[in-house]
C-alpha cells in the first residue's frame, strides 16, 4: 500500500515532470523531504528551487528551518535576519527567528520578535506561547500572564496556553490559581505537560508522591525536555531515599535548563545528603557563577564547608547566606549547625553525621521533604 509520503512524492515528480521550474511545487518537494527526513533530498530540492528563483523567500526561510533542525543555530538566525533585513513582514519569519534566538538562550533579542508574531496567533497559534515563554525567560513574570491571559481572550481554543498560564501562577505563588487552571487543562487535553508538571509540584510540595509521580512522569513523557518535569522526578526520587536516581533526573534536568540556580542547589543536595562534600561544593560553585547575590547558595556552602569541618568559612558564608535572605532555609540550617557545634570542628561534623543519619530537622521536618517542597514551589 502505497504511504501518504510516497503518494504525494509521485505526484509532485508528475507535476514536476510537466514544469520542471515551477518554485511553488520545488518548494513543496524541499519541505516534503524535510518532513520526512531525507536531507540529501531536500537540499536537491532547494538547490533546483534558487536555480529557478534565486532568492526565493519561501525557499530561504525553509533553509532556515532545516538548518535549526540541525543544530546549525548561528548558520539559521543569519538566514532569518538577512530576509528581515530585506523587510520581509511574514509573521512565520518572525516566529523562526524568534525561536532560532531562544534556543541559543538569546531571550532578549528574541522577545520583540516573537511578539511580532504574536500579533498573527490566528495564523499562527504557536506564536503566543512562544512570545509568553520569551517574556518568561526574562523573568517578566507580570508581562507574561498578561500576554497569556489577553491572547486566551481572544483564542481560547489555544489550549497549550493554559498549560503556561497555570506555570506562571505556580511562578507567581498564586497557588489556587494554578492548580484551578491546570485542572481545566487536563480535563481538556490529558497529556499536557505543562499542566501536569504544575499538579505535580503543587502535590510534592505537600509530600503526596502517589499524586505527583505519575503526573510528572506523564508530562517527561509528552515533554522529555521539560526541565521542571525532570527536576520533580528528581525531588520524588530524592523524597524516597532513592538519591542516585535523583542526582540522575536532577542532571537531565541541568541538560535542559543548565542556567538554572535552583537545579544545582538539588544536585548539591543530592551530594549533601549522599555524604560527598566536595561533590557538593562543585554544583554551588556553578551556582554561584550564576548568581552570585542568592541566599541559598551561600547557605549550601556554609553547610559543606561545615562537613568539611572548615568553621570559619562556614560562618562567613552562613552571614552572607542570612544577610541576603533571613528565611533561607540553606542558611538557616547551617546557621543551627554551627550553634551546636560551639565552634569544635569534630562536634559540628559529628552533629551533621548525626542529622544526616536521622534526616530529621529540629521540627521534626526530614531534611529531604525541607528540600523538595522548597524547590517545588520555587520559581523557574
Amino acid at each position: 500500500m502505497m504511504t501518504e509520503f510516497n503518494q504525494r512524492l509521485s505526484q509532485l515528480q508528475a507535476y514536476l515532470a510537466a514544469d520542471p521550474a515551477n518554485p511553488h511545487l520545488l518548494l513543496e518537494l524541499a519541505d516534503l523531504h524535510l518532513q520526512a527526513g531525507n536531507q540529501n533530498e531536500h537540499e536537491a530540492a532547494l538547490q533546483r528551487l534558487f536555480a529557478a528563483a534565486p532568492g526565493h523567500f519561501g525557499g530561504r526561510s525553509l533553509q532556515g528551518v532545516a538548518l535549526m533542525r540541525q543544530g546549525r543555530l548561528d548558520e539559521a538566525v543569519a538566514v532569518f535576519q538577512a530576509l528581515r533585513d530585506e523587510a520581509w513582514e511574514e509573521p512565520a519569519l518572525f516566529y523562526n527567528l524568534a525561536y532560532a534566538l531562544m534556543l541559543q538562550g538569546r531571550y532578549e533579542e528574541a522577545e520583540p520578535q516573537a511578539a511580532r508574531a504574536s500579533k498573527s496567533s490566528a495564523l499562527l497559534p504557536q506564536a503566543g506561547p512562544l512570545h509568553v515563554r520569551a517574556l518568561h525567560f526574562l523573568g517578566r513574570l507580570e508581562d507574561a500572564i498578561l500576554v497569556a491571559e489577553t491572547a486566551l481572550r481572544q483564542f481560547p481554543e489555544h489550549l497549550s496556553l493554559y498549560g503556561l498560564l497555570a506555570t506562571l501562577y505556580l511562578d507567581q505563588e498564586n497557588l489556587a490559581a494554578a492548580e484551578r487552571v491546570a485542572r481545566q487543562v487536563l480535563e481538556l487535553s490529558p497529556s499536557d505537560p505543562d499542566a501536569a508538571t504544575v499538579l505535580g509540584m503543587l502535590a510534592l510540595s505537600k509530600q503526596d508522591l502517589t499524586v505527583a509521580s505519575p503526573l510528572l512522569r506523564l508530562a517527561c513523557a509528552s515533554k522529555p525536555n521539560s526541565g521542571r518535569a525532570q527536576m520533580g522526578l528528581g525531588l520524588v526520587s530524592m523524597l524516597e531515599g532513592k538519591l542516585d536516581e535523583a542526582e540522575s533526573s536532577v542532571a537531565q534536568a541541568l541538560h535542559s535548563m543548565p542556567g538554572h540556580v535552583g537545579s544545582w542547589h538539588v544536585l548539591a543536595w543530592c551530594r549533601i545528603l549522599s555524604n560527598r562534600p566536595a561533590e557538593a561544593k562543585e554544583a554551588l560553585l556553578e551556582a554561584l557563577r550564576l548568581d552570585r547575590n542568592f541566599a541559598d547558595t551561600h547557605g549550601g556552602l556554609a553547610i559543606v564547608a561545615i562537613m568539611e569541618g572548615h568553621l570559619q568559612e562556614a560562618q562567613q558564608s552562613a552571614r552572607r547566606a542570612l544577610g541576603l535572605n533571613p528565611d533561607s532555609f540553606p542558611g538557616q540550617y547551617a546557621q543551627s549547625l554551627l550553634l551546636q557545634s560551639a565552634g569544635q570542628a569534630e562536634q559540628a561534623r559529628l552533629i551533621h553525621e548525626r542529622l544526616l543519619n536521622s534526616a530529621v530537622l529540629p521540627d521534626g521536618t526530614k531534611l529531604n521533604e525541607a528540600v523538595a517542597r522548597a524547590m517545588a514551589l520555587s520559581s523557574f
